[in-house]
């Protein structure tokens, strides 16, 4: 079994839809824009090559009602749990990022960063900052005093049960 684990986020948009891999720790791992119209035969391939993909977080912004669904039936096809995240004020946190990742050279260093747009586009940026929001509400929630090895099993355990009464399947082998 893969030990390694990730999540995808995505910033879904009308005409492209930012995507971010990342870690359970919030690393950045893999980020990509990708059209919209093409979307779900682009991220199936990136759910291939990513198989440590567990959780799916999606933006609750533009475009996200016409794309959750299919986001939702990836998720089902490669047994991958899906969730909303609200999304206000993550192009401007991305906007910041992306200065950050590439610092304005010659007279645009003089010129406040709140001032010019980045000369690309950040959907995958947004995602990012998606997928960190997620994992930082991953981490504020309480965590139970319990020996590690006990609670992944019973999360083991648990994670089975639910699939088994979704897929109404007996043995899951992955």
């Amino acid at each position: 079994m893969n030990n390694i684990s990730y999540i995808a986020a995505i910033d879904p948009g009308n005409e492209k839809t930012g995507v971010a891999i990342l870690s359970q720790a919030g690393e950045l791992i893999h980020r990509t824009i990708i059209e919209t119209k093409t979307f779900n035969s682009s991220f199936e391939s990136l759910v291939s090559t990513y198989r440590g993909i567990n959780h799916i977080v999606c933006g609750n912004g533009t475009n996200h009602k016409h794309l959750y669904p299919s986001i939702q039936q990836i998720g089902r096809n490669h047994k991958i749990t899906t969730s909303l995240i609200d999304e206000s004020h993550s192009t401007e946190d991305a906007r910041k990022l992306y200065w950050q990742y590439n610092p304005p050279t010659g007279w645009r260093r003089f010129v406040p960063k709140g001032m010019q747009f980045p000369p690309e586009p950040v959907d995958d940026l947004t995602a990012y900052v998606i997928g960190m929001r997620y994992t930082k509400q991953l981490k504020e929630q309480p965590v139970l005093e319990v020996k590690k090895e006990e609670n992944l099993q019973e999360l083991e355990a648990k994670r089975l049960a639910a699939f088994k009464k979704l897929y109404n399947e007996g043995d899951t082998n992955e």
